[in-house]
């Protein structure tokens, strides 16, 4: 069964590599992931109200806001409307996977990480799947 997840990022070129990559390399791991694509938190929020969504991977830093704030909101949205997220930053800042942990995420994501952890990361987003979070 294929996994939905919203994917939020402003820069529609990364996600354009990201998501390529990801797809190809998971392939051989036998998940179908589909990514939907949002580039702004505005356009993020449009999407989740459409529903059928897995799971979240968000950018920190947004161009109409901070990504740990829509975190937060999913997070409080109630039953059935909460999915796993995992923040997604570019920060060396060690202190910025505290903060999405406490915000509700399941964790932080290097945009500099290795393409093997990045894998292992959204299998994990994935394997969470929509659940009682």
């Amino acid at each position: 069964m294929e996994k939905r997840i919203l994917l939020v990022e402003d820069d529609a070129s990364f996600r354009e590599v990201f998501t390529h990559a990801l797809r190809e390399l998971l392939a051989p791991e036998r998940l179908a992931v589909a990514f939907v694509e949002a580039g702004s938190l505005a356009d993020a929020r449009a999407r989740l109200r459409e529903g059928g969504l897995d799971a979240a991977l968000i950018d920190v830093t947004m161009p109409d806001g901070n990504g740990l704030d829509l975190v937060e909101e999913i997070n409080d949205g109630g039953p059935g409307t909460r999915i796993p997220t995992l923040v997604l930053t570019a920060s060396l800042d060690t202190s910025v996977a505290g903060r999405a942990m406490e915000a509700g995420a399941m964790g932080a994501l290097s945009k500099l990480a290795s393409m093997p952890e990045t894998v292992e990361a959204i299998k994990r987003l994935a394997d969470a799947g929509r659940s009682e979070v």
